[in-house]
């Protein structure tokens, strides 16, 4: 059984890896993929992979872990109607059945994927379950990523990657351990690329596109499955190696837009790994 729409895969070919595009897709139903199963899940996980925060930060916000109460994450989402909070589920693939629901996928959007990028490396899995309103704050991921929205509706709205939005400091710091959660301005609402989605659509986004999510009326389930490719990586690499260089007082070049490729400053990057000097 394909889960990806065939007729979804020749635009998502044509936009991957750098436009958003839409896919339709059948996952709506599954049985691992319903209130119940991921309340189960998330006791499965190791809890350092569960995450619960609040449901009403603002953009440019503190995205902050709700600790309001000793609530365990699978009561908070078994009533999630009414909980008002965000639960990420991080790394499923850890679950065997997960695991396997994920391959499944990338054995289905592989082939659109690899002449561009070549293979999908890194394959991670996240669900999202959210409270009806959830806002979840403007970011950026340094990831491809496919969100497939099972239950309830939602606005997501992206952004190049690129400044004003992915100011470069922030990229760098991101690589260095920092966060990626992005300031916000105002001006940024009449920038975005909104894309409402319902039970059955899918949503590409490109590596590091800046985004903000907000969820509608009903509690909201969605699966990402993400990847890196050696060009993702490379760049990972330079954003990682620039601020030594600029203490060398070395330049540092571009952010590259692909197919351009960060070569020597990855090179550079695993020497200076190497050699303990990152």
């Amino acid at each position: 059984m394909s889960f990806v729409a065939p007729s979804s895969l020749g635009p998502f070919a044509s936009a991957y890896p750098l436009s958003p595009t839409m896919l339709q897709h059948s996952l709506t139903g599954h049985p691992l993929l319903s209130f119940e199963a991921l309340a189960k899940a998330s006791i499965d996980l190791p809890p350092q992979f569960v995450e619960r925060r609040i449901g009403n930060a603002p953009n440019g916000g503190e995205f902050a872990m709700d600790r309001s109460d000793d609530a365990d994450v699978a009561t908070v989402i078994r009533s999630i109607q009414t909980s008002g909070n965000w639960i990420m589920l991080r790394f499923v693939e850890q679950l065997p059945a997960y695991r396997e629901l994920l391959a499944r996928l990338m054995d289905q959007i592989g082939p659109a994927i690899s002449p561009a990028t070549g293979p999908g490396l890194t394959v991670r899995g996240f669900i999202f379950i959210s409270a009806p309103g959830t806002l979840t704050p403007f970011h950026f991921d340094c990831e491809y990523n496919i969100l497939f929205q099972i239950a309830g509706d939602k606005q997501f709205a992206t952004y190049r990657p690129m400044a004003p939005w992915l100011p470069i400091d922030r990229h760098e710091a991101y690589y260095g351990g920092g966060d990626n959660m992005l300031p916000w301005n105002d001006a940024y609402e009449a920038d975005a690329d909104i894309h409402p989605m319902q039970p059955g659509d899918g949503l590409f986004i490109p590596y590091a596109s800046p985004h903000w999510v907000r969820a509608g009326a009903e509690p909201s389930i969605s699966l990402s499955i993400t990847w890196q490719s050696q060009w993702s990586q490379a760049l990972g690499d330079a954003m990682q190696i620039n601020p030594l260089l600029r203490r060398w007082g070395l330049p540092t070049g571009d952010v590259p837009i692909w197919p351009k490729a960060a070569k020597w400053r990855s090179i550079g990057c695993r020497v200076a790994r190497k050699a303990g000097l990152l």
